[in-house]
């Protein structure tokens, strides 16, 4: 096994990223896409180095996502081939009201995860993203329950996409998360769900977070900015003015910088001026990925950062 990267001289182990790779079909055109990918490129763009787990089909698509991987210098070894079940794919329709609509289909390799060959059965992880996409059939989330108890610490990114979930999964994936990212209307799903006390934000988080011994809890409200809970405090940050072209990815990119500022030590206030930049920087792009890398530069210049 190769010697572990170093922060500041310091061996440090990496993070895993699981979960979906897969195609967004927009009536202009296909993107790759899925979540974790996307947070895993934002990671490795800005000097982390986290295994990405998955798995694709082997078809065409497939095919593109790894060399997608390999053009980005990004270790593609966990992203596994299924001989059966093809790239994930999702059917992107616009909508005035909510954004975007999604069509996702089921039966996708993306819901065969196995254990990652690259990771030894008892190492433990520094910490491990997920979402709630990747857990809907039991083979995915079978892996992903041996590596919940291998982490140290888990980022959770709820996207809910119905009909997908259930209160039962929610009730496994949410206990002991160190933090739980989430947008407005997920936070109300959550509240019918479990019966959060009180009516208004606050009170709900609060009960949420107690509940489910969960560390932090941030929630996204596009162009109105974040809200962070940590530690029962609350700090708000409104998100920069910046022409957009789409929203798409945006909320991956704040995911990212998240982990970023945790793994560096900055505190939530710092963490959410620097997430709600990045992901107002890719809403002034097409898509959820900026097609060159020197989109990154500049943060990696101001906040100290090393690709």
């Amino acid at each position: 096994m190769a010697r572990p990267p170093t922060i500041a001289g310091r061996a440090r182990r990496e993070g895993l990223i699981f979960g979906e790779c897969l195609f967004d079909h927009f009536p202009d055109g296909d993107r790759v896409g899925g979540a974790p990918l996307n947070v895993a490129r934002h990671l490795w763009a800005l000097g982390q180095q986290p295994l990405l787990v998955s798995r694709v089909g082997q078809d065409g698509e497939g095919a593109r996502i790894r060399d997608l991987l390999h053009t980005w210098g990004m270790d593609a070894r966990g992203l596994q081939e299924d001989p059966q079940y093809p790239t994930g794919s999702v059917e992107v329709l616009p909508d005035a009201v909510l954004g975007h609509q999604f069509l996702i289909l089921p039966r996708q390799a993306y819901d065969r995860i196995a254990w990652p060959a690259q990771l030894p059965a008892l190492s433990r992880i520094a910490f491990l993203y997920h979402g709630t996409l990747a857990l809907r059939e039991p083979g995915s989330r079978g892996t992903w329950e041996r590596l919940t108890g291998q982490s140290d610490w888990r980022f959770v990114d709820l996207n809910l996409r119905a009909p997908w979930w259930t209160s039962d999964l929610l009730a496994t994936v949410l206990p002991g998360t160190r933090v739980l990212k989430l947008n407005a209307d997920e936070l109300g799903t959550l509240a019918q769900a479990f019966s959060l006390q009180g009516g208004g934000r606050q009170s709900r988080v609060a009960d949420l977070a107690q509940r489910f011994a969960i560390g932090e809890v941030v929630i996204t409200h596009g162009a109105e900015g974040a809200v962070a809970w940590a530690g029962g405090l609350w700090q708000e940050c409104p998100a920069p003015v910046v022409r957009v072209e789409d929203s798409v990815g945006a909320g991956d990119a704040f995911a990212a910088v998240w982990m970023v500022g945790i793994l560096h030590g900055w505190p939530v206030d710092l963490r959410l001026i620097r997430a709600q930049a990045l992901a107002a920087a890719i809403c002034t792009v097409r898509g959820a990925l900026p097609s060159d890398s020197a989109f990154y530069a500049p943060f990696l210049r101001d906040w100290g950062l090393h690709p």
